[in-house]
Parts: structure tokens; sequence; C-alpha cells
């Protein structure tokens, strides 16, 4: 990965960004999959460069009574090849996993400021509307027209109490 790369994901601040996506587990799922993947590489090459060093043979050689099990040891090591693997199909995997987390990112903003937008209207509609002792007949007749028809309705057959009023209200005939 490139030093850039490196840099930006270890500026990533990753409980804020789980808590921000919480609500989208997909996501959060992913990216938790895609650090963790990310600190096992950096785990292990972090072990591959520190591994590197070269042993001095020279040094066992002095110290050692037998030589020949430090020079079949040099032998060894010195046949050995490290074998290079060839990450061309694991960089296309990460680069379509992060397309595909990008996208997604998106989606949500754009979900999420559409979301903010419709609350904010409704706010402003509630910080706007008169108190309800201040409405009058015709203020809710114009905001539901069907209250005129179902009164009339009620009054054509006689029926001058409304369903469930008594359970929801008490009854004042009493007093």
């Amino acid at each position: 990965m490139s030093t850039a790369g490196r840099k930006f994901l270890t500026s990533i601040n990753w409980p804020v960004v789980n808590s921000v996506l919480s609500k989208h587990t997909e996501i959060t799922k992913s990216l938790g999959t895609f650090r963790k993947g990310y600190e096992e590489a950096e785990r292990q090459l972090t072990q591959f460069q520190e591994a590197d060093r070269p042993v001095d043979f020279d040094h066992y050689r002095r110290i050692l009574k037998n030589t020949d099990i430090v020079d079949k040891l040099e032998k060894i090591s010195k046949s050995q090849k490290i074998a290079k693997v060839d990450l061309a199909d694991q960089l296309k995997t990460i680069s379509a996993f992060e397309v595909k987390a990008v996208t997604s990112a998106e989606q949500y903003v754009k979900e999420t400021q559409a979301s903010l937008s419709d609350l904010s209207e409704t706010v402003r509609n509630i910080d706007q509307a008169r108190p309800i002792t201040q409405l009058t007949i015709d203020d809710v007749v114009k905001a539901k027209p069907e209250v005129v028809q179902r009164t009339e309705e009620m009054v054509k057959k006689g029926q001058f109490t409304v369903d469930g009023y008594d359970e929801k209200l008490p009854n004042l005939s009493l007093m």
C-alpha cells in the first residue's frame, strides 16, 4: 500500500465511523472486515521487514566448537529463496471493495441528507403551527375537507355522538 494510503487508514477514527454508521450493519461489517484485514497485513509486513536480518555465521563459528553444523546451516540458509507472491488479485479485490464501500457511503450520505431535510421541514412546520386553542373550524375544514362530508353523513343518520368519544374523554352529562 502506498504511504499516502497507509497514512489515511491510520488517521481514520474508527469508533466515530462505527457510531455514525451503526444503523447500516452491512457497511459496518464490511469496514470492520477491511480494517481487520488491513491491520493483519500491516502486522505481517512489519514482521517480515524485521525478519529480514542476515545471520552472522562467523560469530557462531567462533562460539561453537562444532563448526560443521554452522556450515550446514549456512548452506541451507543460502539455498532458501523467498517466494514472491503476486498480489494483483488481492489488490483488485481490495479496490473493488473500496469502490463498493465508497458507493455505499455516498448513498448513505444522500439518504441521511434527505432525512435531515424532511425533519428540518417538519420542525419548521411545527414551529410555525398555531396553538390548538387558536384553531378555527375553517382551519380544520381547510386541512381535512373530509370532516365536513363525514359530519353531514352523521347528521343525516341522526348520529350525534362520535364512536370512541366516551372511552377517550370523560362523560360530563351528569353535571
